[in-house]
């Protein structure tokens, strides 16, 4: 886990992704919807990724998107 939207852009970059594609919007916090990462390493290939700013969204978050709440 990687907390700060920048910080997670420059992570993303470091692993070799290099597209998302959004996979389920987030009601409650726009603007940081669950992502599918898209990677020429298979390690990173598919991985689902949330990208959220620390002034987006409420406490309720991760644990939403942990139990599939959207």
């Amino acid at each position: 886990m990687i907390a700060g939207g920048d910080t997670s852009s420059h992570a993303l970059q470091q692993l070799g992704v290099y597209a998302l594609t959004t996979r389920l919007p987030l009601a409650e916090s726009p603007g940081s919807p669950l992502c599918t990462a898209h990677s020429d390493n298979p390690a990173f290939d598919g991985l689902e990724v949330a990208l959220k700013g620390g002034q987006v969204g409420t406490e309720a978050y991760f644990g939403n998107i942990r139990d599939g709440i959207g």
